[in-house]
């Protein structure tokens, strides 16, 4: 896994917060970053697309609302044809 720091989100990289419950000229110690003004990005560098096993018909998503008809489409392709139609992007070196 990999870090990076970033100035965090909730206070602007002050360390403290300002909303609308501390009153004019007060603040209090940010929740977001502990105080520190940071905030830290831990993710898993991207290396190429990985396989799923086990897949042999892929849909394309109908969505995330159920009342829509989440779920996959009615048009399955194969796995051959979504590497052709959707290819992976590359690694970053």
């Amino acid at each position: 896994m990999a870090k990076l720091f970033c100035e965090c989100r909730s206070c602007g990289g002050t360390g403290l917060y300002q909303g609308m419950c501390e009153g004019k000229g007060r603040a209090v110690v940010c929740l977001g970053c502990n105080g520190t003004g940071r905030d830290i990005i831990v993710y898993k560098p991207f290396t190429g697309r990985r396989r799923l096993r086990g897949v042999q018909q892929i849909g394309l998503s109908a969505g995330r609302l159920i009342a829509a008809g989440a779920g996959a489409s009615h048009y399955p392709i194969t796995y051959a044809e979504f590497v052709t139609k959707f290819p992976a992007p590359r690694a970053a070196k």
